[in-house]
């Protein structure tokens, strides 16, 4: 036997619904900007950051080490500076891994470099969500190229002396207008005159 609803039923059943916010469907698109990407990142760490070694050889620097991550995330953005300008990036996948970088066409001298970890989550569709605002970390090393010592450069070098290079050796002048370093004495008997 059917069952029938008096109009009183329905009239109230109606308002109930429409007075607690009924059942709506709401479109995807309503969804919080960030939501997604802040329960995606939630705990998601840079466990370890090391750098194995790191030098320059004739204006190329290269170098490697290792990173690690927690879940869930099961990627890492790698950033590489040198002397604190941005070089390159890289986005590598998995808990943990090793890094490698390359840099040619530098001058000798002394160089700060610094590598910098994010975690980030890739999930199954292939979206990419790096986690600023979680754990990161970073590790620095100083690589080093000596410039090539030449004469005239003003440092009297190991290879150098008052007389092979008496511009940068020099300490002091002769009577004779010799080149005198250590001594106080010229070799013709004379005093040193020291700058």
């Amino acid at each position: 036997m059917p069952r029938h609803l008096s109009p009183i039923c329905v009239l109230l059943s109606g308002l109930l619904l429409t007075a607690c916010g009924g059942v709506v469907d709401a479109p995807e698109e309503m969804e919080l900007t960030g939501t997604t990407g802040l329960a995606l990142c939630s705990n998601a760490a840079v466990t370890s950051l090391t750098i194995n070694g790191i030098s320059t050889y004739q204006g190329e620097m290269a170098g490697s080490g290792n990173w690690a991550v927690s879940y869930p995330a099961n990627a890492v953005r790698l950033e590489f500076r040198i002397n604190n300008v941005l070089q390159s990036s890289s986005e590598l996948s998995g808990t943990s891994g090793g890094w490698y970088f390359s840099r040619a066409g530098l001058s000798c001298g002394s160089y700060l470099f610094n590598v910098k970890a994010v975690p980030m989550v890739i999930d199954s569709g292939g979206g990419r969500t790096t986690c600023w605002a979680n754990t990161s970390r970073s590790a620095s090393s100083y690589a080093d190229e000596p410039c090539p010592n030449y004469c005239g450069d003003g440092e009297c070098s190991l290879n150098e002396d008052a007389f092979s290079c008496a511009i940068d050796c020099c300490q002091g002048r002769c009577n004779n207008g010799a080149c005198c370093s250590s001594s106080n004495y010229c070799s013709d008997g004379s005093y040193c005159i020291l700058y």
